[in-house]
């Protein structure tokens, strides 16, 4: 029981917990089931939203623990749930914004089918050296297991350098290497949003593509935390039988945009400019790093075109 109530105590003590979760929500958690002279904590202290989210969970199965014994009423431990529920999902949403604000600059796609033959860690390493903000690991070709160690290498290589990695479709691959820096970004026709929301830690963001605006719409419905649009121009890396967006179109998924916008899709550093001017917060890219001669010198050039055009990086 100690145990319980010293997870509750930190969670409202946990500057992470959002402004309306007060001590009136989840405080009287422990009426009934603690000592009477118990004294609060009390106040918010200096905890991190992550270690905020750790607590609740740890929580949560201690009040398990405790149900299985008998410790607990079965309607006390009900209502606790719901209250943890609550401050996990609300504590998670707080997370994934801050997370999602730094959803910006230069974005680049690692697949290991385009890495002109070389390691698709050192097209990785040079893509951050280069100045880019976020990587997404895309291998259309090996299994979950294989590609776990480079995913491995790259959480860690974001991790060390500020950075967001995002993984590719597989919502199970990316909870397994999360929370912290690791997000999922998924397709029209991969899991829904809803249903990788129950497969990832709660402070993950989860990016969707979409080739309409209304698309753009629907993810945010869904509860997306950052919209892809594309492609932007013509592209190799993809097959794409539509025709190309184009900036002109970009301006309007901006306006329909309220979460993080990134453009993808045969951009460069030659053509990138129109589309920073269009509205987009990260430019993805793949080929244009992955298959340049020399990777780091590439995003370099990237990042620097994508602030003289006016971009965050």
């Amino acid at each position: 029981m100690s145990s319980l109530l010293a997870c509750l105590d930190g969670l409202l003590a946990s500057d992470a917990v959002p402004e309306g979760l007060m001590r009136g929500e989840i405080g009287w958690l422990g009426d009934g089931i603690s000592d009477p002279q118990r004294q609060s904590t009390g106040g918010r202290g200096a905890q991190s939203r992550h270690e905020a989210l750790g607590l609740a969970r740890a929580a949560d199965g201690l009040l398990t623990a405790l149900e299985d014994i008998g410790e607990i009423p079965a309607d006390a431990a009900l209502q606790l749930r719901r209250a943890l529920d609550d401050a996990v999902d609300r504590i998670g949403a707080v997370v994934r914004q801050a997370q999602a604000s730094r959803i910006r600059g230069l974005y680049v796609i690692i697949d290991p089918e385009v890495t002109g033959g070389r390691d698709p860690f050192d097209i990785a390493r040079a893509a951050i050296n280069g100045g880019a903000r976020m990587l997404q690991l895309r291998d259309k070709l090996r299994d979950k297991g294989e590609q776990l160690p480079l995913g491995t290498a790259l959480r860690d290589l974001c991790a060390a350098n500020d950075a967001l990695l995002i993984i590719n479709d597989h919502a199970d691959l990316a909870a397994a290497l999360g929370p912290e820096h690791v997000g999922l970004h998924v397709g029209q026709t991969d899991l829904p949003v809803a249903e990788a929301r129950k497969v990832l830690a709660p402070g993950q963001v989860l990016g969707r593509s979409n080739r309409e605006i209304e698309l753009i719409v629907e993810s945010q419905q869904m509860g997306a935390d950052h919209v892809a649009f594309g492609a932007m121009y013509t592209t190799t890396t993809k097959e794409v039988t539509r025709a190309p967006q184009g900036p002109e179109r970009l301006k309007q998924a901006r306006a329909a945009a309220r979460v993080p916008l990134v453009a993808i899709g045969g951009i460069t550093a030659e053509n990138v400019a129109p589309v920073v001017e269009a509205g987009a917060d990260a430019i993805c890219v793949t080929a244009a790093v992955g298959s340049a001669p020399n990777p780091e010198a590439a995003a370099a050039e990237l990042t620097e075109a994508i602030r003289s055009a006016g971009g965050r990086v």
